[in-house]
């Protein structure tokens, strides 16, 4: 497949082909030839049934020359000398056919009649093509800047995620803990589960999320003993709805790091999802240190990654906010419209 730079030729051609020009939708022509011979009975006598015949033969003409011709990329120079050689033929046709005798003028008239009709039926499907071929060229090329935007924000993200789980399986090593090994078996899930998703920009679930967020708090637990409990609270029938991967996982890393850690009595953390209407609603709970107003606003690089992902993907369609619950706990909520 090429890659060369799209040129106002291959463009032409394109839209040539797309258009139908080139005798490619035989309907049109086929009823003209109809539609003029049964007129020809009541009409043959008439001027404007000379002028209409070499009109639609001459537009007709100029069409299949544009439609023979653009296969071979030749569109720049093949389009001017199509409508001229159509308004030529429609020209002498009509000439040929009309009875009485024409002034100068009036035969003028008639060669820029032609060649403004011929200018019209060409032009305007052209024009139409054109508009239709690069605005499908600009959603591609906006598609890929933004696949690549979230490349780039996502693996500013598994880094940051992967990094602090070996750091505590190293921690635990080290002291030889028993817990090493559950840890080490826990990571194991957990990068099995990971590994084939974080790199993706899409074709992920909320239940699939869901599975890596419950490996990463099952480590998180062995690490933290009795100070961390959680809950994942997903109802079954919203495990197939579509989530971007990594959209859970760093709302739950920072309840724990900027909730659970800094609490000594630790705390709880709960996930939940709901659907309302075209919504979904993604809530982390941490029961830890609640939010003061000495708190970072966007509790770290994770976040502040996460808010660029939303509004790449979905604009002012999504959000991500933090606040303190009637409960006095920390509440993360994520946004998400829903197809």
């Amino acid at each position: 497949m090429s890659h060369a730079a799209p040129t106002l030729a291959s463009d032409l051609a394109q839209a040539l082909g797309e258009e139908g020009v080139g005798w490619q939708r035989p309907t049109p022509l086929l009823a003209g030839a109809l539609l003029f011979g049964l007129a020809a009975v009541w009409l043959r006598a008439h001027p404007a049934w000379a002028l209409s015949l070499g009109l639609w033969l001459g537009h007709a003409a100029s069409d299949g020359v544009c439609g023979l011709f653009a296969r071979r990329r030749a569109t720049l120079l093949v389009l001017p000398l199509a409508l001229l050689l159509g308004a030529a033929l429609g020209w002498v046709v009509e000439q040929a056919l009309v009875l009485d005798a024409m002034t100068a003028a009036e035969r003028l008239t008639r060669v820029w009649l032609h060649l403004g009709f011929g200018a019209a039926m060409l032009g305007l499907p052209l024009l139409q093509g054109l508009r239709r071929l690069r605005a499908v060229r600009r959603v591609e090329q906006e598609r890929a800047r933004l696949r690549a935007e979230l490349q780039m924000l996502q693996a500013q993200i598994e880094p940051h995620f992967l990094f602090n789980t070996l750091a505590t399986l190293r921690s635990f090593v080290r002291q030889g803990s028993a817990r090493a090994l559950p840890l080490l078996d826990a990571v194991s899930g957990l990068l099995e589960t990971t590994l084939d998703r974080v790199r993706q920009a899409e074709d992920s679930t909320l239940g699939q999320e869901c599975q890596v967020v419950e490996h990463y708090l099952a480590i998180m637990a062995l690490r933290l003993g009795e100070r961390l409990s959680y809950r994942v609270d997903v109802d079954a029938e919203l495990h197939d709805l579509p989530l971007p991967p990594l959209m859970l996982q760093p709302l739950v890393e920072n309840a724990i790091q900027h909730g659970i850690e800094p609490s000594e009595s630790g705390g709880q953390v709960l996930v939940q999802a709901e659907r309302g209407g075209d919504r979904l609603r993604l809530k982390v709970v941490n029961s830890g240190c609640a939010l003061t107003t000495d708190t970072p606003t966007g509790h770290g690089l994770a976040l502040v990654n996460l808010r660029q992902r939303l509004h790449a993907l979905h604009g002012d369609h999504a959000g991500l906010s933090l606040a303190t619950n009637a409960a006095g706990q920390t509440e993360a909520t994520l946004t998400l419209p829903m197809p």
